[in-house]
């Protein structure tokens, strides 16, 4: 269980690294960020601007906690908390029909849909499940099941931080 729980923290932490650095990478990275989620009809003015730094913050706990071997169920539940909330809140406003640009990663004009939605569960199905390994997990990995497990993490991770690119191709074809 310690190299399935290995992985799943590295999965987490490189998705979330890869979301706050592409959002606080640069001024107009940060400002394209918090311009999309004025898309979000309810989040305006002062509130807007709360959860535009509230986000990036949140999701670098999330790497720290996952990093620091005595608050990692606080990193699995902050990531499967804000997992949800982005969940929830995106697929409301997919239902409702709006047109919420897709900033997880980054530059992009791709808008908020099914697939992001089915990235956003697999993530919090990853933490859910960490949640429940990680207290049987405290025992000792063999080194070459974790170079196995650290490089499939590190590919899942590479999957899911690109998914809108993977997903475009099934649809295309």
């Amino acid at each position: 269980m310690a190299v399935a729980e290995i992985a799943l923290r590295i999965v987490l932490a490189v998705v979330f690294a890869a979301a706050f650095g592409s959002k606080l990478r640069s001024r107009a990275a940060y400002a394209e960020f918090a311009d999309s989620l004025g898309d979000i009809g309810w989040l305006r003015g002062p509130v807007r601007a709360v959860v535009a730094a509230a986000v990036p913050a949140a999701e670098t706990a999330v790497v720290v906690l996952l990093a620091l071997p005595w608050t990692v169920p606080a990193g699995l539940a902050t990531a499967l908390a804000l997992l949800a909330v982005f969940t929830a809140v995106t697929g409301r406003e997919v239902a409702r029909g709006h047109r919420v640009r897709c900033r997880c990663f980054g530059a992009g004009a791709a808008r908020i849909g099914p697939a992001q939605l089915v990235r956003n569960v697999l993530l919090a199905a990853g933490a859910a499940t960490g949640l429940v390994i990680e207290p049987g997990s405290h025992g000792a990995a063999g080194a070459a099941s974790l170079v196995v497990a650290i490089g499939i993490a590190l590919l899942a991770a590479l999957a899911l931080v690109r998914w809108d690119d993977l997903a475009y191709l099934v649809r295309t074809s």
